[in-house]
This record gives structure tokens, sequence and C-alpha cells, in this order.
């Protein structure tokens, strides 16, 4: 199931019946039990009997000629911030240990309505508070394609379940990249839609007015068939936008036309490896290619950004966890709880300073879509450190780990702007590299076309991780 097989080909071969949705189901099965525990992939499994029996039941349904929806038997993973009715919720914490919500998350109810079949409950950094997915309580969760190095996050889990061929699509959060981080990592597909497109009800929050609820997959036409399934109006998320959802799966058929392509000048090329440079050199030259223009674009107030970042990040997850914090400080994994801690002494002050200069970096995106219509930049500057690496080296100089991460992917949070990442090329090392493609508000259609355009004539999102394409 790996190796190139796309969500609309599935779709397609269900309904004229040379695939069962069963052989779906075995084949991300047998992923799980090869390599699940190894990568420390799943919180959470369902049941395979329960799974295969649902597939069954789906091919029956499609034997008949009954209807059945856009994603019937497409086996998903759901991240472990997202409430599931049939599955614990614990955010792989020890303060949810076997916590179970009853009921699922408004985005996970839309894929089941689809008819997805959800195959467990991925690893996440605790809280989804960490952009590696080294869980303290849980253990560390690992790159697929070199096990000793992280897979990013949070959302990691989910990225090593696509990339290991257990699932064909998968749920994320992104609070300060989380989706986009472990796609680029593990060599995956990620978009972090408009803040308000994809309800984030029944989700764990981390800092409410940052979170984002989005799709992974392989490619970024499966992310259409995901979005689709996912978007949409929820009153009871006071943070949802009403809007017609777009056909996203069917506006794929058209190209994405020659676009401007922005690349900024201030901030996000400042501390970038040279093989990620020039992977993103590369893809520049690739769009150029596809009859795209390339200018630069200035984003002069994103030296502020990651004071403002922290400030608002800080503030809304202490007081989204404080009473949790008075009952059960102790269960929490030391490194969260010494930043939850920390976010209770940020002052209202520098709280509003944060979100006052959020307006300013938002103006400066607004300013440069004035004259492009999509921003490049490299996703993570750096590729996937080692477990537990505090230092990077980056061009001869040592860097916290963790500031090189996230330092290209949490300024659109900020801005709640679509932000797509995709697989960008390989180091000499055989670890992954992503690219990221900002774009308008609500503009998630060019930003997929592009994206699956680009993948039209690149081969990196169709390569598998060595130990998977030889299991």
């Amino acid at each position: 199931m790996r190796a190139a097989l796309s969500i609309r080909e599935a779709q397609t071969r269900l309904r004229q019946g040379s695939l069962k949705a069963r052989d779906l189901m075995e084949a991300a099965i047998v992923a799980a039990d090869r390599h699940a525990c190894e990568l420390n992939v799943f919180a959470a499994r369902a049941d395979s009997d329960g799974l295969l029996t649902a597939a069954d039941k789906i091919d029956r349904r499609l034997a008949t000629g009954e209807a059945v929806g856009p994603l019937a038997g497409i086996p998903i993973a759901i991240k472990d911030v997202f409430g599931t009715k049939d599955l614990p919720t614990t955010a792989s914490s020890k303060v949810l240990a076997d916590h179970h919500t009853g009921v699922d998350a408004e985005a996970v109810a839309r894929l089941r309505s689809s008819g997805a079949l959800v195959v467990g409950k991925s690893q996440t950094h605790e809280f989804a508070f960490g952009p590696t997915t080294n869980n303290e309580y849980a253990g560390p969760s690992r790159n697929p394609w070199n096990p000793d190095h992280v897979p990013g996050g949070s959302s990691g889990g989910s990225a090593i379940a696509l990339a290991a061929g257990m699932c064909m699509g998968a749920t994320g959060s992104d609070t300060g990249g989380s989706i986009r981080t472990p796609s680029a990592l593990c060599g995956v597909s990620g978009l972090k839609p408009t803040y308000g497109l994809v309800s984030r009800r029944g989700v764990l929050s981390l800092a409410w007015s940052l979170d984002h609820a989005g799709p992974m997959a392989r490619s970024v036409d499966d992310l259409a068939f995901l979005l689709e399934a996912m978007a949409g109006f929820d009153a009871r998320d006071s943070g949802s936008v009403d809007r017609p959802v777009q056909q996203y799966s069917a506006l794929m058929n058209q190209p994405a036309g020659p676009l401007r392509i922005g690349v900024p000048q201030d901030y996000f090329l400042d501390l970038v490896d040279v093989e990620v440079h020039a992977a993103f050199d590369a893809s520049l030259e690739c769009l150029q290619s596809i009859g795209c223009k390339v200018h630069p674009v200035s984003l002069p107030s994103m030296k502020y950004a990651l004071g403002a970042e922290l400030a608002i990040l800080g503030s809304e997850a202490s007081a989204y966890h404080r009473d949790r914090l008075k009952r059960q400080a102790e269960d929490y994994s030391p490194n969260v709880r010494r930043e939850l801690l920390a976010g209770l002494t940020i002052l209202a002050s520098d709280y509003l300073l944060g979100q006052r200069v959020r307006g300013l970096i938002c103006k400066d995106f607004a300013t440069a879509f004035q004259n492009v219509d999509v921003i490049a930049t490299p996703t993570v500057p750096i590729v996937a450190p080692l477990i537990g690496a505090t230092q990077v080296v980056v061009n001869g100089e040592a860097t916290p780990a963790l500031d090189a991460i996230w330092r290209n992917v949490f300024p659109t949070n900020l801005t709640g702007s679509p932000t797509l990442s995709l697989p960008n090329g390989f180091s000499k090392s055989g670890l992954p590299i992503g690219l990221q493609l900002i774009g308008r508000y609500f503009d998630e259609t060019t930003l997929l076309r592009l994206g699956r355009d680009l993948q039209a004539v690149t081969e990196f999102h169709r390569q598998a991780p060595p130990m998977i394409d030889s299991a």
C-alpha cells in the first residue's frame, strides 16, 4: 500500500471492483504489526478483526451498488488529541491515562461519515507541546527514515504512520508547526488550513487562538480528499468560519496556472542548513520550470515574531492547563510541566503586546500578498536531529535544536494563513527535506494545486523509507 496508491486511485479501483477495502486494511494492519512498536507510532490501536469486518461491510455495499462515502475503506490515523468515541484520548500523557471522551471530535466524525476507517490513535508530543514527539511519558517516537532521529512533532505519530504505510491519511493539530514539521521530517505532505476552516471542537487545546486542525497524507492530491471531508462550519466551535466548503478533490483536476512565488528576504532564510538551502533553490527552479515567476518579498516585522508566539502560546496553554496543574502537577512530564509553569508567570501586558505584534505580522503578509500569490520557504531549516539532541550545527554554528526545528513554521500560526508542507528531497544521509508554501486566507485550492503540480514532476513523495521498502 505504501508504494504509490493514492486515495483517488483507491477510490477508482474500489468502485471498479479491482481492489477491496479489505486489501487496503490488511496492508495497513501488516505494516503496523511489523513496525508500530519499534517506531512507537500508536498510543492505541483499533481492533484488527473489527477493522477487517468494517472493511468487508464496505466491500459488500460496493458489490451491490450501494452508495458509500468518498473515503469509504480508506485507513486513517487520528492524532491522540482528537476525541474518539471508541478509543482512549490521552494526549500521550499520564495526566489523561485511559481517558475516554466517548464522542468523536467534529473532524473525526466528518471523516468517519465519509467512510474512513480509524486504525488507531497516533502518538504526540505530550499535550502537543513540543516539536519532536520525544515523549518523556510514552517514550520517543522514531523517524522511519532513521530510527535514531526524531520524526518531528507534535503530530509525529501521524507522520510515521503515513510514511510506514500504516494508513493512507491522518489528522494533525498545528499550534506552532505541528502538522508541517513532522510532515517535512518524515517525507509526507501536511496542510495547516486557514484558521477556522476545520473545526477544533473535541480536540484538546494547546493555545486556542493559534490551534489549527488539518490533514496529513502521502501526497498533496490525497490532502484534498481529506480536507474536503474535514472542512466546514461548526457553530459549536467559536473559531469556526461560516463559508461554503469547496470541492477540493474535483478542483485538483485543474492546473494551478502561472503563479507569482514570493521568497522572503527577511528571517526565513537566515538560518538554513546548506543541504536544505540547496533543495529549496532547486524547488524554485522547478517552480519556474512549470511557469511560475519568483519575486522577493519583505516581511520586516518577522524579527518580533518569536516573542509574540511565545507570549501567546505560553499564556494560553497555561490558562488551559491551570486547573489540572493544581490537581496533577506531578503527572505532567518535567519538560511540559516546566513550560506550563513558566507560562503562568507571563504578564497580561506581555500577552497583549504579543497580540499587537501579531497584527503587525499579519499586515506584512497582507502587503506581500498584494504582489505574489504564494510565499515559499524551507519548512524546517534542518533535517531531523538525533533523539535527545539539544544542539544542532547549522553551517558551522551551534544552535538550539528546538529553536531550529520550529523556526520557519510557527509564524503562520500567528497569521492563521493556510500553509502546506510537501517533500522536497533528501539529505546525503537520507533524511527528508520539506518545502513550505504559504497562501492567502481560504485559498487552500491554490496551494493544493501548486503542490500537486510540483509532485507531478518530482518523485520525492513516492519514496519509502528503506526499512519499510525492504520489509
